[in-house]
């Protein structure tokens, strides 16, 4: 299959080195098979490498600019007989999809690879630090109310200051929701700073 490895690492033809490795440390960072769980991961990483290793060498990169320009140039003629002919065209790999030889449609063979984490893979993968940071959620809202409300008691403070302690309630709830493994605010902001 040939992909168009520009388009893989998300750079236009005209990259530079610097930024052909700039961009598969991105595209790495996401579809290594360390990092994403996905079935899919093994061989999405196996073409990100394959493009990093065309792209950065000269002559490999001549060619593959060449096999692209001449597919291009391939469609653009394709799209003309078609309009000039009509679509009744069989034998022309390009106007007709079931002949098709190449394979420019990496987003359908990569979209297994780009799967989204969920809290349930989060936790599988360090379920002392996920707890843990619920944990320390409940009690700092715990740490909100006690103060709030023993400041306004003791009179160190006025009357509505009190108001303070409903972000405390707030995240007692959300660190007990997250504990039981329900979705939580706190879980999307865990999600954040992960990546």
């Amino acid at each position: 299959m040939l992909y168009d490895y520009y388009k893989i690492l998300d750079i236009p033809r005209t990259a530079s080195l610097d930024d052909i490795k700039k961009a598969y440390r991105l595209k790495a960072k996401l579809v290594h098979p360390d990092v994403n769980n996905s079935p899919k991961a093994n061989e999405v990483f196996a073409v990100v490498s394959e493009a990093y290793d065309v792209l950065c060498d000269e002559q490999k990169r001549y060619l593959h600019d060449v096999k692209l320009n001449y597919i291009d140039a391939e469609k653009i003629n394709a799209e003309k007989k078609r309009q000039y002919y009509g679509s009744s065209l069989k034998n022309d790999s390009f106007s007709n999809p079931t002949n098709a030889n190449f394979n420019y449609d990496w987003n359908s063979f990569s979209q297994y690879a780009y799967k989204e984490k969920t809290e349930e893979d989060y936790y599988k993968q360090s379920p002392v630090l996920y707890n843990l940071f619920f944990a320390s959620g409940m009690s700092l809202g715990l740490g909100i109310i006690g103060v709030t409300i023993f400041g306004t008691l003791e009179h160190y403070w006025p009357f509505p200051f009190v108001l303070i302690s409903v972000a405390g309630f707030i995240l007692v709830r959300e660190g007990w929701k997250g504990i039981l493994g329900r979705k939580s605010l706190l879980g999307g902001i865990l999600k954040r700073l992960r990546k």
